[in-house]
């Protein structure tokens, strides 16, 4: 069992001087209108179509390759794309000799589209001195557009794997028409007569700025692995491909001819390789809005949870169990926050989006992200960890990383504001104290799979009387009054990786409270890791 660790509400915790007012147990300060929970959740398993697989071939070939080499390499491709069974994996093809081409230059799971793709690299008849320098550049080229134009929060799931086949020496230091642009301190030790040191230091200069990718796009993961075959003793070869493993985060294979087909067919085309760690926990109560009045700062019922609290929609003419009054697709709350009309009667048109979509599985549909600027791929735009759609129900920027302001100057950054659950726009220290959210976090023992694991316990959470109303989803089904809906995030990310896109779970609770004192389900509320279904 590691340190017991607590968020940033640690400070209000602290500096509360009756401790019973984050009481653990007992419903918390208040009794039956604050609810509590308990539970272990884990890093999800990164697997699936949600941790896509991307694989690069870039195979040498052309003049020097025998037909028995070719049909033995086409054999090992062919064996490996049917032997996969994740759901998410697909390839691209690289053909490579003193220049490369991309045979299959976009990923693809077709089994047409690839055995295409190998009959060209069968046909491939190249003849020139040999750079494995030009594969690793138009591997970053093909890379680097696939998580420019890809869903941001798939690509931060998505590993790249760069399979580079190796069946001799890199000459392109050797070459440098072929090969314009090489590092000048690279290219130092060829002008010092050092051709085979000049190779070296460039392949890795290359797979280094290949790798970097992930860090300049958000990416799950790239790592480039070199399979040298043997066919003579080639100590440069290996020189050569061991700087490639060393920058490509891996290390170098080998094999001889008759083992291309184990060789290949055997390597690592697993999901995402990172460790993934807690960024942080958010409680939220969909059906509660927290606004400084005349007096301090209170809570106020949003039956619809559309982001508007009751009492304003009763006072611009919308209807408070409707998240949509008007019709057309965009919640009350988020037309209000972006200067539209939501009464009855004013229908807007947001072009080139789905009402009816919600990519990013975030409750916020993918023309309401279009309207309030946030991406509609990824849970939470800004990075902070803050899902998009507490920030706007929050009343924060989802377009702005919140951990570092403090609109309302009260000591407390926007982030505390969001997982206290108050007014970001006002220094509400007292509701804080009696009314904030409070969360006790501590890491435990990991799965036998090595998925971090964390012990957690939200309390404090307020909840209110609600309208009854009906089922958004047109189902027909009736929410009863005094359901309020309980959104529990647990938001997972690379280590060290503050502002980096994360991997979200979600689990929603309906808690029941009927004034003045009955709440349903009552006492601590327990939940199984199962219960948090993995989103985007």
């Amino acid at each position: 069992m590691r340190a017991l660790l607590v968020l940033s509400l640690a400070s209000l915790v602290v500096g509360c001087t009756d401790v019973g007012l984050y009481a653990v147990g007992a419903g918390g300060a208040g009794g039956p209108d604050r609810a509590e929970f308990e539970s272990t959740v884990c890093a999800p398993i990164a697997a699936g179509d949600a941790f896509p697989v991307k694989v690069l071939f870039a195979i040498e070939g052309g003049a020097g390759v025998d037909t028995m080499m070719r049909e033995e390499i086409v054999q090992a491709l062919t064996d490996t794309i049917t032997q996969q069974s994740n759901p998410g994996i697909s390839f691209g093809l690289i053909g490579y000799h003193s220049i490369a081409s991309g045979l299959q230059g976009a990923f693809t799971s077709d089994q047409t589209a690839l055995t295409t793709a190998f009959a060209k690299y069968n046909a491939f008849n190249e003849a020139g001195p040999i750079s494995q320098r030009s594969p690793l550049k138009l591997a970053e080229s093909i890379i680097g557009g696939d998580m420019q134009t890809g869903c941001r929060g798939q690509v931060a799931r998505t590993r790249y794997y760069v399979v580079l086949l190796m069946l001799g020496e890199d000459t392109s230091c050797n070459n440098p028409t072929f090969n314009p642009g090489i590092d000048g301190r690279c290219d130092q030790f060829a002008r010092a007569g050092d051709i085979p040191r000049c190779s070296e230091c460039e392949l890795g200069k290359v797979t280094e700025s290949l790798r970097q990718l992930a860090v300049r796009y958000n990416a799950g993961e790239v790592t480039v692995q070199p399979v040298l075959v043997r066919r003579a003793s080639d100590d440069i070869a290996r020189f050569q491909a061991s700087a490639i493993a060393r920058a490509g985060g891996t290390e170098l294979y080998e094999t001889n001819q008759g083992g291309i087909v184990d060789r290949i067919r055997t390597l690592n085309y697993g999901s995402l390789q990172r460790a993934l760690r807690l960024k942080r926990f958010i409680a939220m109560n969909r059906n509660v809005r927290v606004r400084a009045t005349k007096a301090p700062s209170a809570g106020l019922v949003d039956s619809d949870g559309d982001g508007l609290p009751d009492q304003d929609e009763a006072n611009i003419g919308t209807d408070p169990i409707l998240i949509d009054t008007d019709g057309d697709g965009l919640g009350d709350g988020v037309e209000v926050r972006m200067g539209l009309k939501p009464q009855p009667g004013n229908i807007d048109v947001v072009r080139g989006c789905s009402f009816a979509l919600d990519t990013d599985g975030d409750r916020l549909n993918d023309c309401e992200e279009r309207v309030l600027g946030t991406d509609a791929c990824i849970t939470d735009t800004d990075g902070d960890s803050a899902p998009d759609l507490v920030e706007f129900l929050g009343g924060t920027n989802p377009l702005i990383a919140e951990d570092l302001n403090d609109d309302d100057r009260d000591g407390l950054p926007n982030i505390g504001e969001i997982e206290a659950h108050t007014d970001p726009t006002s220094a509400d220290i007292e509701f804080r104290q009696d009314r904030g959210y409070g969360y006790a976090i501590r890491e435990i023992d990991p799965t036998p799979d090595g998925r971090s694991c964390y012990l957690i316990n939200a309390y404090n959470i307020g909840v209110m009387e609600t309208l009854q109303r009906g089922s958004p989803n047109d189902s027909g089904r009736v929410i009863l009054k005094g359901t309020n809906e309980i959104y529990l995030y647990f938001q997972v990310g690379r280590e060290n990786d503050p502002r980096g896109t994360g991997v979200g779970r979600l689990h929603v609770e309906n808690v029941r409270f009927t004034a003045p004192a009955t709440r349903k389900p009552r006492g601590l509320i327990k939940l199984a890791d199962d219960a948090f279904e993995n989103g985007l």
